[in-house]
């Protein structure tokens, strides 16, 4: 297969790898690329944004995981992939129940992790032991109605009692907001976590974050973070 290949142009070479990347995946495109050293040179440039090829690849699979998953404008339209690693990660976590719903909630003046929340460890687990460059960020809420003196360390705790369960806790990052989240969300009539702001019960949200290192470092974060949380974190965000 890979001598018939070689003998090829390398436009048609070029479009068999488009082909193979918009209808299996990144993963199978890369694996493509690595067969021989002029696949490698025509597949996987050093900069995969630099590539027309990776980029219709991208946008092709960004907008069938889109349409698939019904996700809407809001949610994708921050959203920038450039690299096959990002639009790996990306499909990864379509592919998961946190794509739908990012949020652990928790009982109520409880740091225990409900039982029905289980499969969603077991895909926060799953996606930093496919993806070694891939970190957790924990951003911990608790209810309206929380003692204003233990708000930061109470929201703060149920992400500890996450991150305690998860592989390499090196890779995880909590941050405590006490209500400083939860009053903005319960104030606001169509936010997916209002009703459990207002019911006084807290919930940990799950973003997954890749950088690639660069000198100019780019991070993707899924989901795309939302309004709510300020470029700048204040002192009421406890963050270790």
């Amino acid at each position: 297969m890979t001598d018939y290949l070689l003998q090829l142009h390398d436009d048609a070479l070029i479009n068999i790898g488009e082909y193979a990347g918009k209808i299996y995946g990144p993963e199978t495109y890369t694996r493509l690329g690595q067969t021989c050293k002029r696949m490698k040179r025509l597949l996987l440039p050093d900069d995969d944004a630099s590539s027309q090829t990776i980029q219709n690849i991208i946008r092709s699979r960004k907008a069938y995981y889109t349409a698939q998953r019904s996700m809407s404008l809001e949610t994708t339209q921050d959203l920038t992939i450039k690299s096959l690693k990002e639009l790996a990660l990306f499909e990864a976590w379509c592919d998961t129940p946190l794509c739908d719903d990012n949020r652990i909630p928790f009982p109520f003046a409880s740091v225990d992790i409900d039982e029905s929340m289980h499969d969603k460890i077991h895909y926060i687990m799953k996606i930093m032991q496919r993806y070694r460059s891939v970190t957790v960020q924990l951003d911990s809420h608790c209810g309206t109605i929380a003692p204003n003196s233990v708000a930061t360390s109470f929201s703060r705790s149920r992400g500890e009692s996450i991150k305690d369960v998860l592989y390499d806790q090196t890779r995880v990052e909590v941050i405590g907001w006490g209500k400083r989240i939860a009053n903005k969300v319960a104030r606001s009539d169509n936010h997916a976590f209002g009703e459990l702001a207002r019911e006084g019960r807290g919930w940990v949200e799950v973003y997954f974050v890749l950088s690639d290192g660069g000198d100019d470092t780019r991070t993707i974060m899924l989901p795309p973070r939302h309004e709510f949380y300020d470029r700048d974190r204040s002192a009421t965000a406890d963050r270790r």
